[in-house]
């Protein structure tokens, strides 16, 4: 089994790195700020990771969690991974069986959307179109400088945690200019809740990756169940392909895309309010929002989403996370 890793407060300390165990934190004592520094000692000095685990522990519920990944990082997502979310996104047929030689939709996400695992989640101004995505990310454990041919066999060698994520995604923002703005519809402050838990893995953990079951609600109502079996294109693919034109180093986080459920949905009258005004921003921008809030609600101050991640068999569990949605 791997490690629980967690970054967390409390009254009386600054910010400092912990291994969640049985619902107890044990301070870590490891002299960095970046998790990426505690990747490499884990797997290159265990002894000293596991001795600088404090003996004492404080409850995990009198801790304020922090997010495990440092704003240090590259950051990147996938799109439209999942079946289900392509079917609502208006690009998948149900004849459509084996996508895996379509394009692989890979996008930058900003670091500094990295926030606390239960922080709110602001709405920036002039936004009317606020979704939510839970995503399971992988963190790397060794630079990728060249293209690199990544398997099932060698995924391990590369891939060293596991994380829950939101890829929370201002959708108004992102068809706001010609060539479409995903990076400034997905880039807000606040707009990537992750934690509490880095699972660091261990021996067979890599192949759990395959095997990982996500759940958010809204409001208390479930909105999107997947498992990460149904994934498009795998890890590794992923990996091989950022590899192609990507450096990548150790401690980045690939999001690896979230299944149906999302609050955006793409029919045909919102097809034709793209097609239709492609050639004016602010016509295609009012004309896509229209159609999106006829269809339904989207996220709103007051509103509270809850997402986890746990393996099937329940040996990994990523925690929870609970925000709530604020104006700026």
């Amino acid at each position: 089994m791997g490690t629980s890793v967690v970054r967390y407060t409390t009254q009386s300390s600054t910010a400092q790195w912990g291994v969640l165990k049985e619902g107890s934190v044990y301070a870590l004592a490891v002299d960095s700020d970046h998790h990426r520094d505690l990747i490499e000692l884990y797997n290159n000095d265990r002894i000293a990771f596991d001795s600088a685990i404090k003996s004492e522990g404080v409850a995990a519920d009198t801790v304020e969690f922090l997010s495990p990944i440092s704003q240090r990082i590259q950051l990147y997502v996938q799109g439209m991974n999942y079946h289900s979310h392509r079917k609502e996104g208006g690009v998948f047929n149900e004849e459509d069986v084996d996508l895996e030689d379509d394009e692989n939709l890979l996008f930058y996400k900003a670091s500094s959307t990295i926030s606390k695992p239960n922080e709110t989640i602001v709405r920036p101004k002039t936004c009317e179109l606020l979704d939510y995505e839970i995503e399971l990310g992988f963190v790397l454990k060794a630079d990728m400088l060249t293209e690199t041919d990544v398997n099932d066999d060698n995924l391990g060698d590369y891939v060293g945690g596991f994380v829950l994520a939101n890829d929370v995604s201002a959708r108004d923002f992102m068809f706001g200019a010609p060539a479409l703005q995903w990076f400034k519809g997905k880039s807000q402050r606040t707009f990537c809740p992750l934690g509490p838990v880095l699972y660091l893995l261990e021996g067979d953990d890599i192949k759990q990756i395959h095997a990982m079951e996500l759940k958010l609600h809204l409001n208390g109502k479930l909105m999107q169940h997947g498992t990460t079996d149904q994934l498009i294109h795998k890890p590794a693919k992923t990996l091989r392909d950022l590899s192609e034109f990507s450096n990548l180093h150790t401690g980045d986080c690939i999001l690896t895309g979230t299944p149906g459920g999302v609050l955006a949905n793409f029919n045909l009258k919102t097809a034709l309010a793209i097609l239709f005004n492609m050639k004016n921003d602010r016509n295609r921008r009012k004309k896509f929002t229209q159609a999106q809030l006829a269809q339904t609600d989207f996220l709103k101050p007051g509103d509270v989403l809850e997402l986890q991640i746990k393996s099937l068999d329940g040996s990994i569990d990523l925690g929870q996370q609970k925000n709530a949605i604020a104006d700026a």
